[in-house]
């Protein structure tokens, strides 16, 4: 009985410090804030998250793209189905089968045609304390719009790249980079293309979305400059599981007769992943 007695004190008194500690912890914890994926930009996004932590996540795409020229007539509408899948941890996959519907100059003859693309990426460095990550991709399509030469957004004038890409984050602004070469074509001035985006939450927890000013100089193209404000809403606070976004992109200094602006409408599902 003295021992039970001398002890009974001394695990009361643990107890009483777990407690006090566990209490203390508490608000830290609450204070951690909570690291969302980086954002993405709509016509120079990466294939699958170029932070993706784990394999498994499953992302689909719904494209629609419309396009048009100042004068003459011409224009293009893009339909694109996407699949992306991080099958592993550093190893990233997309498939998107297409179908286009290209007006001539003077609108008086349209064409069809369905397409294929896909990609593979691989995650090369993640920093996860400086916010930096860098990922390498290989790209192709199925060459008939891109024979057309008509202005579709987010790809690349020639049917088959090589990019490498870089996300940083600071604080609520994340920049995204990505330098590529091209091949499978004819080329305006060179077969490289350059492009940089600057991302902000609409929110600082980007918790309902972001804001995106895209710019894309594609060295192929004839006009190469290609500006695009973009919009991604997060419809998950609604209790809706996808992202909606929208860009206008505006390929600066086209000529007037060739589709150089447009209208690029994308919902996105995530399934799995973290």
């Amino acid at each position: 009985m003295p021992t039970t007695s001398t002890h009974r004190p001394r695990a009361l008194f643990g107890l009483a410090c777990l407690l006090h500690a566990s209490l203390d912890a508490a608000p830290c914890l609450a204070d951690e804030p909570l690291r969302r994926p980086l954002p993405e930009s709509l016509l120079t996004e990466s294939t699958t998250d170029i932070d993706a932590k784990q394999a498994g996540e499953l992302e689909i795409e719904a494209n629609l793209a419309k396009t048009a020229a100042q004068t003459g007539g011409a224009q293009a509408t893009f339909v694109s189905l996407e699949v992306e899948w991080r099958v592993l941890q550093e190893l990233g996959s997309r498939v998107e089968p297409s179908y286009s519907r290209i007006v001539d100059t003077g609108g008086t003859t349209a064409r069809d045609a369905f397409g294929l693309a896909g990609a593979l990426a691989v995650g090369l460095f993640h920093d996860v304390p400086l916010g930096l990550h860098v990922q390498a991709e290989i790209a192709a399509r199925t060459p008939e719009s891109g024979a057309a030469r008509v202005f579709e957004p987010g790809e690349t004038e020639l049917p088959y790249s090589a990019d490498l890409l870089a996300a940083l984050r600071r604080d609520r602004w994340t920049l995204r980079a990505t330098v590529g070469a091209e091949a499978g074509g004819s080329f305006a001035h060179a077969p490289i293309h350059t492009d940089l985006a600057l991302l902000t939450g609409v929110a600082s927890d980007e918790r309902f979305g972001f804001v995106v000013l895209d710019v894309r100089a594609d060295w192929a193209r004839q006009a190469p400059l290609v500006l695009a404000p973009e919009v991604v809403a997060d419809l998950g606070p609604l209790g809706l599981p996808f992202r909606l976004g929208v860009a206008l992109p505006f390929n600066v200094a086209a000529a007037p007769t060739s589709t150089s602006f447009g209208l690029f409408v994308r919902v996105l599902g995530i399934i799995g992943g973290d």
